[in-house]
């Protein structure tokens, strides 16, 4: 057995179960030896393929792990981290303490912002570490942090990084553009599955501001929430209400937005919601940008990152393509998974 060979998956969401499917399917040397949910867990030395599709099948129809006969408490998760395991976290909790994984030498693949994104002082020992992979947790399958991790240590100084870092978001600007209202764009946001089940959370740009902060720790700022601006899609308004609520009220901003996009477009420019780090801190919000131009030209959930660095100073280093997608995050894991094994 190659090292770092056994896998242990923590989150079986729409996104776990993907990275389930694509290791089945994948022709590595991988063993998966638990599986676990917040209520419990699966172990195994490995789990027989048979009890990993019986608990697909159960989370996709809504069922917890310790409903399954051979659940165990999640207490007893950690006598399966070994010095040959990879950890897997495909959650959205933030209340995962790593240390232990790494002091008993797992490797750890993020697909969860929350724990890079945590205040400096909780998150610090997850960066410059060669057994730490989230490259998932921006961009969804996108290789932006494996091309900044290889920019830093190469000797290139970063200087900025801007971009469309939101799916979601870039959903919705295409939609206004072409003129749907406010409120029919997050609408169908929503039922297209594009954002939370509360589309503020997608709205607010606290998501963003979340990869934000994973580019800028990578790049070697020891940024906080508090060294960004952020500009929310809705106003106070639309605050603190039921999620049936906020739908109802999302048509009072029609006329808002209806007439941003055509102040943008009398200037030949589009909106874009957009992020831009520095080493000091940083901005997120809507700007108007250039029709023409590659950010204006970008359509419907795709990212676009722009690194300016020492060696990219002209003309940045650009990575483009979708920012969203069950399929693509999950080969993203897939991607960090594969990159421990060489």
């Amino acid at each position: 057995m190659q090292p770092h060979s056994k896998i242990i998956l923590i989150g079986l969401g729409n996104v776990g179960r993907a990275v389930i499917n694509q290791l089945q399917a994948s022709d590595m040397n991988l063993e998966i030896i638990a599986l676990a949910d917040r209520t419990g867990c699966l172990v195994g030395q490995p789990l027989s393929t048979d009890l990993i599709n019986l608990a697909v099948q159960s989370k996709a129809t809504g069922q917890k792990l310790a409903d399954l006969p051979e659940a165990q408490p999640l207490t007893n998760l950690e006598k399966s981290f070994t010095t040959n395991t990879i950890v897997v976290d495909t959650t959205a909790t933030r209340d995962l303490d790593w240390k232990v994984a790494l002091q008993k030498g797992c490797s750890l693949v993020f697909a969860n912002k929350n724990a890079h994104s945590a205040p400096w002082l909780l998150a610090s020992h997850l960066f410059n570490q060669p057994n730490v992979r989230y490259e998932s947790t921006v961009g969804a399958g996108l290789p932006i942090i494996a091309s900044l991790r290889s920019q830093v240590a190469s000797g290139d100084q970063i200087t900025r990084i801007e971009g469309v870092m939101s799916g979601t978001l870039g959903y919705l600007c295409s939609q206004l553009e072409a003129g749907v209202s406010y409120y029919q764009a997050i609408k169908q946001a929503f039922e297209a599955g594009y954002t939370e089940p509360d589309p503020r959370d997608d709205l607010s740009g606290f998501d963003v501001l979340r990869k934000a902060l994973i580019l800028a720790r990578t790049a070697g700022w020891a940024l906080e929430e508090s060294d960004f601006t952020v500009e929310p899609l809705y106003d106070e308004r639309l605050v603190g209400m039921p999620v049936s609520e906020f739908f109802n009220l999302t048509s009072l901003l029609d006329k808002t937005y209806a007439q941003r996009v055509e102040g943008a477009a009398q200037e030949g420019r589009v909106l874009r919601y957009m992020a831009t780090i520095t080493p000091h801190g940083g901005n997120i919000g809507l700007q108007a940008v250039e029709r023409t131009s590659p950010l204006g030209s970008l359509q419907g959930p795709g990212n676009y990152f722009a690194i300016y660095s020492q060696r990219y100073n002209q003309i940045p280093l650009v990575i483009a393509g979708p920012g969203a997608g069950i399929e693509v995050t999950a080969n993203g894991v897939l991607n960090d998974i594969i990159a421990l094994l060489s």
